[in-house]
């Protein structure tokens, strides 16, 4: 393979922008110039018309490789942008990853004509493909040889986080994602801040996730050093002026130490910065809060997925109580942290009584923000394995905001995607939040926040 000299990366989201930039494409790009390439980007986040967008740019940049980077809901526009770089790039080398690629590599390969699928983590192998070593030797991709697919087997990890560079955010419009961002809209909505990325890997076996998870990043949760981590928020604060940001983590606070280190370094650090992050509810201390509201934190958002033990125990080995999240609901409450709330309805097995019992549950409990996703069954995890046979849509039409992919016995997926709305503005209206969600409204900037947040609804 050629050595890499002109990339453009696409990123393929058409319909929900965030403002959270995709991380995984900065670290590949920041790589890439590491090793002398030029690299720019299609972000398709803000374009009204993200296609023509693509077309110009590979008209005016003019690159030699392209890279796409894909999750299952996005597949759809992915392919569309093969066809057109296909069309507007012939000579240009196409190359897919992300987690569809990753666990679906031969089938990726097959339906996009890409020259090159990777599947898994991709800093090492884009490292090789950029210097021009052979696909050959690289353990995870994928290509078509004498017209057969072929997956070299193995898995490249970065056994030290530390050894990385720092995500390439100088490729997007970072005005646009700090505009956007509205992960701590309910602490403050003037709050400037973006999203960072301190572990990989995740030790628990939802279904929902897993092993899919695991086939990305291996079984073993890595972690960055304390002093990485505060580099990278220094050098946010330095170059962007950020008073905010968010640990993108799933589960960041597994090493209670470890979050205690970073911790006492942001504050030796002197970083008056307010924060959030993603926690699990039976690993919330009163000590671990206590040093997270000393460092900054000011929300964390909180996995629940169901009111219903049965449907936590039985359905998504969730691995935690009902009682044990109210338990850290009030917890937190008490220490004056904002929670979101994280709910899924509609898994196969789960009755209406139950959906309306998450839904009650969400509305009735202190929550200061919630999340409804319809459960959708993403290919290679346990839960997509285990029903199969009750999908009623391919994923290329899978969307969680919208959409029941289920042929559920007792209720249809449109009374699922009903339950689903509904919870969203008994929430939102109910009496003891409907003056904090007014005032997260009001304004000309929180108000197209808020709009963007109603696309998901």
């Amino acid at each position: 393979m050629n050595r890499m000299k002109r990339i453009l990366f696409v990123f393929p989201e058409i319909r929900y922008p965030s403002g959270q930039p995709p991380l995984g494409i900065a670290m590949l790009s920041a790589v890439a110039k590491q090793n002398g390439a030029e690299t720019s980007i299609c972000d398709m986040s803000f374009q009204k018309k993200p296609f023509e967008h693509l077309r110009e740019m590979l008209i005016q940049f003019k690159p030699d490789t392209v890279s796409i980077t894909v999750v299952t809901p996005q597949i759809r526009a992915a392919l569309t942008a093969c066809e057109i770089i296909r069309k507007n790039s012939p000579d240009a080398s196409l190359i897919i990853g992300g987690p569809h690629a990753t666990v679906l590599p031969v089938e990726t390969l097959e339906t996009s004509g890409a020259d090159l699928v990777y599947a898994g983590e991709g800093e090492i192998a884009f490292n090789l493909l950029v210097q021009g070593t052979d696909p050959e030797k690289i353990p995870g991709a994928c290509f078509m040889k004498s017209g057969k697919p072929v997956l070299v087997p193995g898995r490249l990890l970065i056994q030290d986080l530390d050894t990385l560079p720092l995500p390439d955010r100088d490729i997007f419009d970072m005005d646009k994602y700090f505009r956007t961002w509205y992960s701590m809209d309910r602490v403050d909505p003037g709050l400037k801040g973006t999203t960072i990325m301190g572990t990989r890997g995740c030790p628990y076996t939802c279904t929902f996730c897993q092993p899919t998870l695991s086939e990305i990043f291996g079984k073993k949760m890595r972690k960055r050093s304390p002093e990485s981590i505060v580099s990278e928020l220094k050098h946010l604060v330095e170059k962007y002026a950020i008073d905010g940001f968010m640990f993108e983590d799933s589960t960041f606070i597994v090493d209670h130490q470890w979050v205690t280190d970073i911790c006492s370094l942001m504050n030796s650090e002197g970083l008056k910065l307010k924060w959030c992050c993603n926690v699990r509810a039976d690993l919330l201390t009163e000590e671990l809060l206590d040093t997270m509201v000393g460092a900054g934190l000011a929300k964390v958002n909180m996995g629940v997925e169901s009111a219903s033990q049965r449907v936590l125990d039985d359905i998504y080995r969730k691995g935690i109580t009902v009682e044990g999240v109210r338990r850290a609901l009030r917890m937190c409450i008490s220490k004056g942290i904002f929670v979101q709330g994280y709910f899924m309805l509609g898994a196969p097995g789960e009755t209406v009584e139950e959906m309306k019992l998450t839904i009650d549950f969400a509305a009735s409990e202190p929550f200061d923000d919630a999340l409804f996703d319809i459960t959708t069954p993403f290919p290679h995890t346990e839960l997509w394995e285990k029903s199969k046979g009750l999908i009623n849509a391919d994923y290329s039409e899978f969307d969680c905001f919208h959409k029941s992919v289920y042929d559920l016995e007792g209720i249809t997926p449109e009374q699922i995607e009903k339950l689903k709305r509904n919870a969203f503005w008994k929430f939102y209206a109910h009496p003891a939040r409907i003056l904090k969600t007014i005032r997260t409204v009001l304004g000309p900037r929180n108000f197209r926040r808020t709009m963007l947040k109603v696309r998901r609804v």
